[in-house]
C-alpha cells in the first residue's frame, strides 16, 4: 500500500489551510497513491515490477482445399508456407502422378486384369498421347504397381504442387475414378483407396459421389452398359479390335509397350467416329445429376451451379494452372457434358439463356 502521497498531501494541506486543508491534502494524496499502485500492477512502470509473459507464438495457417480436411495436419509448417510450383512443374508432376496412382489402384486387389489395362490404355488414347508420352505413361503406370510405391507421399506431393489450385486436384481425382470405373467398376479395394485419395486432396464424400455419378453418365452416353465399361467401346458393346490389340501393353515389358503405343496411335484415328455415333441424349434426371442438384432446385440455384461447374472445368483455366495439354480432352469433355446438362434442364423448364 502506498503512503507517500497521503503524507505529503496532508502536510502541505496543514500548512496552507489548517485541519481542513490537511484533510483535503490526505484525500488528494490517496488518489495519487492509488494511481501509482495501479500503474505498477499492470507493468506500466519501469521499476522492479515483473515483466509481462510473452505472447503465445502464432501458428501458421494451412491452405485447405475444403473445410474439415482430415489430411491437413500432414502438411507441416514448412510445406504449408511453400509457394505453389510453376505451371510447367505442375504439369510434369500431374502427368507422372496420374499414371502412377492409376497403376497403384489397378494393382490394389493384387493383380492387374486385362480390363484394368484396357481402361488405362483408353485413357491414354483419349488424351491422344504421342509415342514418347505413351511410353512415359506406361513406365509410370508400372512404377505405381510396385509393392513399395508410397501413394500417400505421391498424392500429398501433388497437392502441395497444386497449392491454391483445387480445380486441378478435382480433375486429377476424376481421371483416377474414370480409369477405376473402366477397370474394376470401382469395386473391391479400388473404392476405399480412391476415397482415401479424395480425402488427401480435400474432396469430401458428397462431392466424390457427385463426380462418380457424372462420370458414369458419360460412360452410358458412349453406349456402355457393362459393369466395367470401356470409354471407347463402340455401340455394339464389344471392344474394338485396336483396343484388344493393346490390352497387354501397360502390364508387360518393352515389346508389349511398343505394341500398346502402336495400337493406341491407330485407334486414335479410327475410334472418333464410333464415339460420336453412339453418343446418346442425356435424360433430365441425368442432367440434374451432372449439375449436382435435385430436380426441386430453383432457376437461380441451377444457374449458379452451372456457372460454378463450368468454371471448375474450363480447359483454358486448367491449362493456365498447369494441366498437361494432352489431358485437356478430359476437361473439354466435362465442359461439354455440363453445357448439355444445362441445355436439357433449360429446355425442360423453359428457362431463357
Amino acid at each position: 500500500m502506498q503512503w507517500s502521497g497521503k503524507l505529503v498531501g496532508g502536510a502541505v494541506g496543514m500548512l496552507v489551510g489548517g485541519p481542513v486543508g490537511a484533510a483535503l491534502g490526505v484525500l488528494a494524496g490517496h488518489l495519487v497513491d492509488d494511481k501509482v499502485a495501479a500503474g505498477q500492477g499492470d507493468g506500466s512502470t519501469s521499476g522492479n515490477s515483473p515483466p509481462r509473459p510473452s505472447a503465445a507464438p502464432r501458428t501458421k495457417s494451412f491452405h485447405h482445399v475444403e473445410d474439415g480436411d482430415p489430411f491437413a495436419e500432414e502438411l507441416d509448417a514448412g510445406e504449408s508456407s511453400a509457394v505453389a510450383d510453376a505451371p510447367q512443374q505442375v504439369g510434369e508432376r500431374f502427368f507422372d502422378t496420374t499414371f502412377e496412382v492409376m497403376g497403384h489402384v489397378a494393382k490394389s486387389d493384387g493383380r492387374v486384369s486385362e480390363q484394368d489395362i484396357r481402361a488405362a490404355l483408353a485413357v491414354m488414347q483419349d488424351f491422344q498421347l504421342d509415342t514418347a508420352q505413351t511410353a512415359r505413361a506406361i513406365e509410370r503406370f508400372n512404377l505405381g504397381k510396385q509393392a513399395d510405391y508410397d501413394i500417400s507421399r505421391a498424392v500429398m506431393a501433388l497437392r502441395r504442387s497444386c497449392a491454391g489450385r483445387p480445380d486441378m486436384l478435382r480433375t486429377f481425382l476424376e481421371i483416377q475414378m474414370r480409369a477405376a470405373i473402366g477397370g474394376s467398376d470401382l469395386r473391391g479395394p479400388a473404392r476405399p483407396l480412391l476415397t482415401k485419395v479424395a480425402a488427401m486432396l480435400g474432396v469430401a464424400g458428397l462431392e466424390f459421389a457427385h463426380l462418380e455419378a457424372a462420370l458414369r453418365i458419360r460412360y452410358r452416353a458412349r453406349g456402355n452398359r457393362g459393369d466395367a465399361a470401356d470409354w471407347n467401346r463402340p455401340g455394339s458393346g464389344r471392344a474394338s479390335d485396336e483396343s484388344r490389340g493393346t490390352q497387354s501393353g501397360a502390364g508387360a515389358g518393352a515389346d508389349s509397350a511398343r505394341r500398346a503405343r502402336a495400337g493406341a496411335q491407330q485407334q486414335r484415328t479410327s475410334s472418333g467416329g464410333a464415339r460420336a455415333a453412339t453418343t446418346a441424349r442425356m435424360s433430365l434426371a441425368e442432367a440434374y445429376e451432372v449439375l449436382g442438384l435435385p430436380a426441386s432446385a430453383g432457376p437461380a440455384e441451377l444457374s449458379k451451379a452451372y456457372r460454378r461447374q463450368l468454371s471448375r472445368n474450363h480447359p483454358d483455366k486448367l491449362k493456365a494452372n498447369g494441366l498437361p495439354e494432352s489431358m485437356l480432352a478430359h476437361a473439354q469433355q466435362r465442359t461439354q457434358q455440363i453445357i448439355e446438362a444445362w441445355n436439357v434442364i433449360r429446355e425442360n423448364r423453359g428457362i431463357k439463356s
